[in-house]
Formats: structure tokens, C-alpha cells, sequence
């Protein structure tokens, strides 16, 4: 990582309209400078060290980089410098001392104002007491006398935010002093904000669940409920005492061909009467499901039932022609094995499944140039739909509609939550317009709750009248995508006060659907809706690549962890160990997933940021661009290929693909963009294709994208 000129993380930057600037704090380390003293001569580094130490740590617990420069006034000095520290290499609080005497020593002139140093948000260490920031130049001047430190801010650090990092010095040097020795690497924050960004904000309440997955709350329901409506498709009404025969046939018919735990069976299959009876039939089995979305192309169904290790394929005749043959698999026809289904009979079956077995693998996008397989256990799948049952069913009891392919987790809720609480599924046609998707909603509404993407909750804000959406359903989540303010603002106004309430949703297929969330009642002026707190027995954390938590207003990866936490991918353990960590914060054994998305804490509010990579969302699907590559240059005629994302005319993220072409003639964009169809689903297939000659570069070597997306 490139070594960057420090500035102030922009949640310091907060000066209140009734501050005045030139605000000041002393710390005052005394006590703690016999101590101190001695480090700076073990360490063979001059006592400017000390506190030059200190600075570096701070700042270093305020920035993403590994590697930073910070101007520095010297003692006796009239010319200030920078200073490059890579604390990283420090591990003990006497090697950093050390490192800060080597970094004083090589300082060579900060750059002038022309050199692009006349910045408002840059700091200033001085071997002075009262040397003032620079105006212009310095936001922030650490002045270093006797045994203090004094904290001077130029009109740019509010006084709330100075106290903070006057916190943050004291509590280093306590820890320098303490031992020096002990761990450099531990963030050091001030008093309750560690408590804050681990505990009080980052850790849902513990729920202690019954040990019962999410089949076990369905059959109880049907018994409970047998004559209510559970499920309705194609005209149809299915009763629970139905879909619960239904499922038992199914279940007996599948164990009769070798279905069993462990061992995916995949489901090819529109939203119609027999999706659900499929579904739990294979869960009476024992098996996962592994779902097999017809309308992906058929090079992708077959890697995905190949690596599964899909034995048993339940599907309908008409859709044969899209899912296409499979080797290893055996087709089950729900129209042509009717009869033998049907005669299966009614006994009960009873295959012990217990919490950590699998439910479902659902397959994603991935980096490496092929779909990765997460697999999703009982135990994460009923602690999440638990929540659901009591945060979105709860809400009225028209049950749920389900719209979403079946390959895209973000509809798990609509699919179970009603199941469990004795509500209607609506499985709405498939295929299905999205203009739509407002007639199909106001037909069967009111509903409990309807899940969503952002895109959808946008064309409905735009094609309901202010009475449809007041009533439409007791809740909207708005999940899968980022969620911009201004269309939650836009949602409100639209259905009025009193009017269908929207929340939000967030978390990666690895997490078992969703994370956290939260209706959505106060909003920030612009950018994105905050992406909720935990739930129960669920964490989310903002860290640095130590694992070490970074302080409230400053990015980092988030990371969760908790009951959801999938069991990793299906047969690749070097990627499940790359994305799969031990949780230091947990309980024994217990792991996080990192998500590569950024966000920081914002006095309790999580706030989204972006990606740490290039993983990009398309339409609510999780996308890698280094798969859409890979598969671009396995056609001919392509030499090279960059893939990016870029926001359209509405805002929603769009793909473009430029391609080099090989030698000879290039490709036939139309031909190419055909060949991509057959690899990949169509939400993956570049809305942008062009030629380049040569993929343009930035002056570190990067791919420059920015040049590239000129030509669009």
C-alpha cells in the first residue's frame, strides 16, 4: 500500500456552529514520565520519541493505511518536515519508540503549499508546547513540552472530537509507561468507547432459542393450524395439513431414491404449488437443498450441481430444455412421478437433523472466475427466521409475497417466516414483469411484510398512488443493495404518516440471509440508510487487518459473526480459512466471516461505505467483476478484459466490459455478448461492451478506470 499524507478521519471534522476555533486540551503525563523516560533510553531513541511514539499510534488507530506520513516541527526547527511510520512493524511499545527515532532521524522537508500539503485536515507534531496551527495548512497542532502534550485545533476538530483524542494520547502513554513491552498492536480507546464498538453496539441481545430448526416450527403450525391457508400460487390454495402431506410424500419418494443429510438435492422449479412441498420434502429427507434457477444458463447449473455433488434433481418435464443434461444427477419429475409420489404414503418420517447440519447451499459470485457454494446450516437459518417471525410476520397477518428466484437467499423470509406463525406465502408468477410487480402486490395486500430490493421499493415509489402504498403491508425491507436515503425519504412521503413503514436489512449469504436491521425512522441528510443494529444472537464489528476494532467515526471491514455464521464453501477450505476467522471476541471455536464491505460506527449507527474490493451489487446480487473476466477471455478473439461497475441514468449500478482484442481481428460484440449469455446469468452480462486498443493505466501501474469509463 502506497504511503499516504495523514489527514483527519472526516467524523472528526465537526466543529459545532457555537464553537469557536483555536479550541486547546493539555494532557498532562507526569506521572507516567520516569517511566517513560526509561523506554525512550532502552529503546536507544531520544525522549521526543516518547511522544512521537505516542502520535504515531493515535493516528494510526485513525486511518486504513498501513503505511502514513505526519508533518513534524523538530526541536529548534523552523522548518517542518514529514515523517513516514509504518507502525505495523512495531509489535512492541519499545520497537515503535524505536521506529519513531528512525523516522525522526530521515525526515526529509514536508512538501510546500504547491505541493499539495495546504490542507485544513493535516496534523502537526511540534517538539514545542506552544506552537499554533498553521491556518490553512493545519487543522491540528500536537505541541509536545515538559511532560505534556497540548492539543490545539484550528477551527477544523470540534471541542467534542479534541477531548476524544486527548483521551486517546493519555491512555497510550499509560499503556507505553505500564509496559513496554506489551502489545503495540491492541487499539487503544478512550473509557467505554472499546465497551461500545464490541459490546453495546457490535453484539444483538442473547436469545436462547428451542432447539428446533425451521421444519420443526412448520410442522408444529400445521398442527396447530390445519385447515389455514398456507400457501397460494397459480390459482391454487394450498392448506397447512395440504403442504404438510404434500412434503411427507415428496419426502418419502426422495429416500426411496437415496436422498440423504449432507447431500444436496437440487431444486429446478418456478414459483408454483409444488416449490414448497419441494422444499420441506427435501428437509424431511434430511438433505440441503441446493436451488437451480432455470433461467441460468445451463454451463452454470451444471458446474454448480457437479461441485455440490447433487444426486437427485426435482424439476417439472417443461423446464427440462433449461436445466439441460447432468451427468451425475437423476431427475425426479414431479409431473411424471405423480402417481408413484402419490402413493408414497402419509407415515411420518423421521430423519434426525440436528442444528449443525445443512440446510440449503446457494451458490455466488466468484473472484476466482467460478459460483462458490455457501452452506448454510439449520441452526443459523431458524435463529434468523425466528427473527423475522416476530420482527416482520408479526406485523400483521397477511403473511408474505415471494417474487425473488429462489437462487437469491434475500427472499428466505417470505418464503418460512409465514410458515412458522401460521400465515399465507404468495408465490407471484414466474416469470414476472417488474411493471408488474404493483398490480400482483395490491392484489394480494395487505401483507405482513414484503421483502425487497431497493430497486423494487423505486419502481413502486413511482407506480402506486399515496392509498396503495399507505396500506400496503405492515412492513417493507428494503435489502440486498445499498439503500439511499433519499429513496427512504421518498418512500415516507409517498405513503404518509401512519403509512407502510420501511426498514432496512443487511448481510452476505455467508451470514445465513441477514445480519441486522431496523425500521427506518430517522434518517441521515444524504448518502446511504444505516444498515441497522445485530439481531439476537448475531455481531457485527468495524476492524482494522489486525482484527483490532477502529474507534466510532473511523473505517473499517465489517465483520459478523454469531449464530448465523454459514459453515464455508463448499469444497474449497482454502477460501472457507481466507474468509472465515477465529473470533477474538467470541466465545471458543466461535468465527467471523469478513464481509469485504467498509462501514464505520456513527454513535451507534453503522453506516455503510463501499467494498474493500471490487465485488460490486447488480440489481441486489452479489457480483464479482473477476468472474465476469474470466469468462470473457475464455471466448475467442479476446486478449485482454477489465470489468467494471458504474452508476447508470437511475443511480443503480451498471457493468461495462472493454475488451482488447487478440491478435487478429477482434471480437463481434454481439456474438461476444451472446457467448457470455451461455456462461454466465443475466444480471452478469456487461450492459456495456467496448473495444480498446490497450488498457489504459494510472501512474502507480493501476487499471485507470476512470479513463476507461470516458469512453462509454
Amino acid at each position: 500500500m502506497s504511503t499516504g499524507d495523514f489527514t483527519l478521519p472526516g467524523a472528526w471534522l465537526c466543529v459545532a456552529p457555537e464553537e469557536e476555533s483555536g479550541h486547546r486540551v493539555e494532557v498532562d503525563y507526569t506521572d507516567l514520565a520516569p517511566a517513560l523516560d526509561a523506554l525512550a533510553v532502552s529503546a536507544g531513541a531520544e525522549p521526543f520519541a516518547v511522544p512521537a511514539a505516542a502520535h504515531i499510534k493515535v493516528l494510526n488507530t485513525l486511518v486504513e493505511e498501513q503505511a502514513f506520513r505526519t508533518d513534524v516541527l523538530p526541536a529548534g526547527g523552523r522548518e517542518v518536515r514529514g515523517m513516514t511510520v509504518r507502525p505495523g512493524a512495531a509489535p512492541t511499545w519499545r520497537e515503535l519508540v524505536a521506529h519513531a527515532g528512525h523516522a525522526l532521524r530521515a525526515m526529509p522537508p514536508a512538501p510546500g503549499p504547491d505541493g499539495g500539503a495546504s490542507r485544513a485536515d493535516r496534523v502537526l507534531l511540534a517538539a514545542a508546547p506552544d506552537t499554533p496551527p498553521v491556518p490553512g495548512r493545519h487543522g491540528l497542532c500536537v505541541g509536545v513540552g515538559g511532560d505534556t502534550l497540548t492539543l490545539r485545533a484550528a477551527g477544523v476538530v470540534g471541542a467534542a472530537g479534541l477531548d476524544r483524542l486527548a483521551a486517546m494520547y493519555r491512555r497510550v502513554l499509560e499503556a507505553m509507561a505500564a509496559a513496554p513491552d506489551g502489545d503495540a498492536v491492541t487499539t487503544v480507546l478512550p473509557d467505554g468507547e472499546r465497551d461500545a464498538v464490541l459490546r453495546r453496539w457490535a453484539v444483538g441481545r442473547t436469545v436462547t432459542r428451542e432447539p428446533a430448526d425451521v421444519l420443526e416450527l412448520f410442522r408444529n403450525q400445521a398442527a396447530r393450524t390445519p385447515d389455514a391457508p398456507a400457501v397460494r400460487a397459480d390459482g391454487r390454495t394450498l392448506s397447512y395439513r395440504e403442504l404438510d402431506e404434500a412434503s411427507t410424500r415428496l419426502a418419502h419418494h426422495l429416500l426411496a431414491r437415496g436422498a440423504r443429510p449432507e447431500v444436496p438435492v437440487g431444486v429446478g422449479l418456478r414459483r408454483g404449488p409444488d416449490l414448497l412441498p419441494t422444499l420441506l420434502g427435501v428437509w424431511k429427507c434430511g438433505a440441503p437443498y441446493l436451488p437451480l434457477d432455470a433461467d441460468l444458463p445451463e454451463v452454470r447449473l451444471r458446474h454448480m450441481v457437479s461441485t455440490a455433488g447433487c444426486g437427485l434433481i426435482v424439476t417439472r418435464s417443461e423446464l427440462l430444455p433449461a436445466l439441460g443434461p447432468f451427468d451425475q444427477g437423476d431427475y425426479i419429475l414431479l409431473d411424471r412421478d405423480r402417481d408413484a409420489i402419490d402413493a408414497a404414503g402419509l407415515d411420518p418420517v423421521d430423519v434426525p437433523v440436528g442444528p449443525a447440519h445443512l440446510a440449503y447451499v446457494i451458490y455466488t459470485s466468484g473472484s476466482t472466475g467460478a459460483p462458490k457454494g455457501v452452506m448454510v446450516h439449520h441452526g443459523g437459518l431458524a435463529n434468523y427466521v425466528l427473527w423475522t417471525a416476530l420482527e416482520y410476520a408479526a406485523r400483521g397477518i397477511g403473511g408474505s409475497p415471494h417474487f425473488s428466484s429462489i437462487g437469491f437467499d434475500l427472499g428466505v423470509p417470505s418464503l418460512f417466516a409465514p410458515l412458522v406463525v401460521g400465515q399465507r406465502v404468495d408465490l407471484l408468477p414466474d416469470p414476472l414483469d417488474a411493471a408488474d410487480l404493483g398490480v400482483h402486490l395490491l392484489a394480494g395486500a395487505p401483507y405482513s411484510f414484503i421483502k425487497m430490493t431497493p430497486g423494487h421499493l423505486n419502481l413502486l415509489s413511482t407506480d402506486l398512488e399515496p392509498e396503495e402504498a399507505y396500506g400496503l403491508a405492515g412492513l417493507v425491507i428494503a435489502a440486498g443493495d445499498a439503500f439511499p436515503v433519499e429513496l427512504a425519504r421518498r418512500w415516507g412521503e409517498l405513503t404518509g404518516p401512519g403509512g407502510t413503514p420501511v426498514a432496512t436489512e443487511y448481510g452476505p449469504t455467508e451470514i445465513t440471509v441477514g445480519n441486522s436491521g431496523q425500521v427506518v425512522t430517522r434518517l441521515p441528510a444524504d448518502g446511504l440508510v444505516p444498515l441497522g443494529l445485530p439481531i439476537p444472537n448475531t455481531a457485527m464489528y468495524v476492524l482494522d487487518d489486525s482484527l483490532e476494532p477502529v474507534p466510532d467515526g473511523v473505517p473499517g471491514e465489517v465483520y459478523v459473526g454469531g449464530a448465523g455464521v454459514a459453515r464455508g464453501y463448499l469444497g474449497a477450505p482454502a477460501l472457507t480459512a481466507e474468509r472465515f476467522v477465529p473470533d477474538p471476541y467470541g466465545e471458543p471455536g466461535a468465527r467471523l466471516y469478513r464481509t469485504g464491505d467498509r462501514g464505520r460506527w456513527r454513535q451507534g449507527r453503522l453506516e455503510f461505505m463501499g467494498r474493500t474490493d471490487h465485488q460490486v451489487k447488480i440489481r441486489g446480487y452479489r457480483v464479482e467483476p473477476g468472474e465476469i473476466r474470466a469468462a470473457l477471455l475464455r471466448c475467442p478473439g479476446v486478449g485482454d478484459a477489465v470489468v467494471t461497475a458504474y452508476p447508470g441514468p437511475s443511480g443503480a449500478q451498471r457493468l461495462a466490459a472493454f475488451v482488447v482484442p487478440a491478435a487478429g481481428a477482434g471480437p463481434d460484440l454481439s456474438r461476444l455478448r451472446a457467448e457470455l449469455a451461455q456462461d454466465l446469468p443475466d444480471y452478469m452480462v456487461p450492459a456495456d461492451l467496448r473495444t480498446v486498443r490497450e488498457i489504459p493505466l494510472t501512474a502507480n501501474g493501476k487499471v485507470d478506470t476512470r479513463a476507461l469509463r470516458t469512453r462509454l
